[in-house]
């Protein structure tokens, strides 16, 4: 009679065996992992690229295969054998990184799924988000919830890919998948994040609580201000549940716009002072302050109140064109982004008489509307404008403090750097009516020599070149208006917060000095006046108590932020910092490069960005 094997004496091949089987389903669940997450990535990518080309079934298609991608990842490592096999030694750590990464790569599918849905109701052939000037509110209010989702899954993925290790069996490919996830993931999440609180605000600024009444200023870049160009032109908007309404497009060139008027001056503001024209109210360099004065001065002027301000100038304008393709400008005929700034604010002797120009001033505002609020290229569009607000060409402000800061957070709001460190902020103002800054060419050169302490002795050098064609009347330049090839402008150097100013020179003469305080910020003017080709220079000598931040360790981290002038020509910039000697440079940011071991140079030709930058060197 053969004998029955008694309970423990099974227990142990089985359990050996059930180890085995467990060992070669794991085995196999980690050899799939990479491969379906690349597969996943690539139908992302797939996806990614239909969505932008507007190609919806395609866009879908992707989708679902990277989702069949990631449910293979999900079952192998999501289901018993995952949850027990994270704990078996060696293979675990992988099998926790494998279930991370399905963690990380569901997340990233439901965004996908999320934007494969969304982005045909905002330009898809069907999509009725915006027409005929009306904003669709309920359309709004769906994209602003699918916005929130999608930041709550992009938080997943990153939190998920950040508890990948990358060091058991098969970790190189799973840390480089982490890696590659991370690097198109984190620009997403943070991006997202800092837009949400924006596009939560949305449906309010576009009147889904009532009517909001809104001025857009359309600026002359070829005759500035500290904060950008003089305007040329203003239209009220009115917003009711989503539908836009222009009124009457006001050109500053009228009779009634030279009345020197009170209104209301900002608390604080220096460069307020009695009574002043409408087109003097953007005198403050940063918009927060210049956008209420120019809300005060409209009202001052028209007897209308205004919740906020749309700032543009024609060389964002042009951005637009570039984006939406050439425009009719009555008088004018055809203008594309080539050309467009040169015409209307570059080119004043082709119009013979006031009436023509007022009549292309009037034209920027229908350009403004009929561009940004043409059906189509949404995205194209807001990049264009992202990167105009990046350069001081672009700037909105609004009096409700939760708006203001959604869009402050976004950079869209022209404020200027508030650091406690090194700043570079020079700005420009036309003294006299002219509109020569067109041909305005500036090199602002910063050497840097840092202490011990993270203090510095700092010398800026402001070189501007009146580069101007000739004079194109046969009788003498008057110095003045709308052809004059003379450039009389006041400089101003807006310096690091607690700078101590030392000496001030002007085309090679030392002068006077007064340190301006600009809400914190200190600054120092002076009106030079060039002939054309000619030029000039000015030069200041200072102290900052903290350009750098000292660690325990006596390393120096040097710290600069740089905002720049909304000039046609934009501005170079010439920054050389020394480090105490026996100090060494580590890695250096993007541009700048290593003189010696304890100096570093950065220039930049022609700066259409507002850089932040860090840089430390240690003993």
């Amino acid at each position: 009679m053969t004998a029955v094997p008694s309970l423990s004496s099974l227990r142990k091949p089985i359990v050996l065996l059930a180890a085995t089987v467990g060992l070669v389903a794991l085995g196999v669940s980690v050899a799939r992992v990479p491969g379906a997450a690349d597969d996943a990535r690539q139908q992302l990518d797939v996806a990614k690229i239909a969505i932008q080309a507007g190609d919806e079934a395609a866009a879908q298609a992707a989708v679902e295969r990277a989702r069949d991608h990631v449910d293979t990842v999900q079952v192998g490592l999501q289901g018993p054998v995952g949850l027990v096999g994270q704990w078996i030694p060696v293979v675990g750590t992988s099998i926790r990184d494998g279930r991370h990464l399905g963690d990380a790569l569901d997340a990233v599918t439901a965004v996908a799924e999320i934007g494969a849905e969304s982005y045909p109701e905002i330009t898809g052939d069907d999509s009725t988000f915006f027409t005929d000037n009306q904003v669709d509110l309920p359309t709004l209010e769906r994209l602003v919830d699918h916005a929130a989702e999608a930041q709550k899954e992009l938080s997943r993925a990153t939190t998920s890919l950040a508890e990948i290790d990358g060091t058991g069996p098969g970790g190189s490919r799973l840390g480089t998948a982490r890696d590659q996830a991370l690097a198109q993931v984190q620009p997403l999440h943070d991006g997202l994040t800092d837009a949400l609180p924006m596009l939560e605000e949305l449906p309010d600024i576009l009147g889904a609580e009532g009517e909001r009444k809104y001025l857009v200023a359309i600026l002359n870049p070829a005759e500035q201000r500290y904060s950008g160009g003089t305007p040329l032109a203003f239209a009220p908007v009115s917003v009711r549940d989503g539908a836009l309404e222009f009124g009457e497009a006001v050109d500053t060139n009228q009779s009634f716009m030279f009345r020197e008027l009170y209104w209301k001056k900002v608390q604080g503001n220096p460069f307020h002072r009695g009574r002043q024209r409408v087109t003097a109210a953007n005198f403050a360099p940063s918009w927060p302050v210049a956008g209420e004065e120019t809300l005060n001065a409209w009202r001052a002027l028209r007897g209308r109140n205004g919740s906020g301000l749309v700032a543009i100038d024609v060389v964002a304008l042009a951005a637009l064109a570039k984006v939406t393709g050439p425009m009719d400008v009555p008088g004018i005929g055809s203008v594309d982004s080539t050309n467009l700034v040169e015409t209307l604010v570059g080119s004043y002797e082709r119009f013979p008489s006031n009436e023509e120009r007022r009549t292309a001033n009037r034209a920027l505002i229908d350009l403004f509307r009929d561009r940004l609020f043409a059906p189509g290229q949404l995205k194209e569009k807001i990049t264009a404008l992202g990167k105009a607000a990046d350069g001081r060409h672009f700037a909105v402000y609004f009096r409700d403090d939760d708006v203001q800061a959604a869009f402050a957070g976004l950079g869209l709001t022209g404020d200027l750097s508030a650091t406690e460190h090194d700043y570079i902020g020079t700005f420009s103002q036309n003294v006299v009516p002219s509109k020569s800054d067109y041909w305005q060419r500036r090199t602002v050169t910063s050497t840097v020599a840092l202490r011990a302490d993270g203090s510095a002795r700092v010398r800026q050098v402001v070189d501007i070149h009146n580069d101007t064609t000739p004079y194109p009347l046969p009788d003498v330049d008057p110095r003045q208006g709308y052809i004059t090839r003379w450039l009389q402008t006041s400089v101003a150097a807006f310096l690091p917060k607690g700078a101590d100013v030392h000496s001030a020179s002007a085309l090679g003469e030392p002068f006077d000095f007064t340190v301006g305080d600009y809400f914190g910020r200190p600054f120092v003017r002076r009106t030079i006046v060039l002939p054309p080709q000619a030029r000039g220079r000015v030069v200041l000598d200072y102290d900052v108590p903290a350009a750098a931040v000292v660690g325990d360790d006596g390393a120096l981290t040097y710290k600069l932020d740089v905002d720049p002038h909304g000039l046609v020509i934009p501005e170079a910039l010439d920054v050389t910092v020394t480090w105490p000697k026996g100090h060494r440079l580590s890695d250096l940011p993007s541009g700048w490069k290593k003189l010696d071991a304890h100096t570093a140079q950065w220039r930049d030709a022609g700066l259409v960005t507002s850089p932040r930058f860090a840089i430390t060197a240690a003993p």
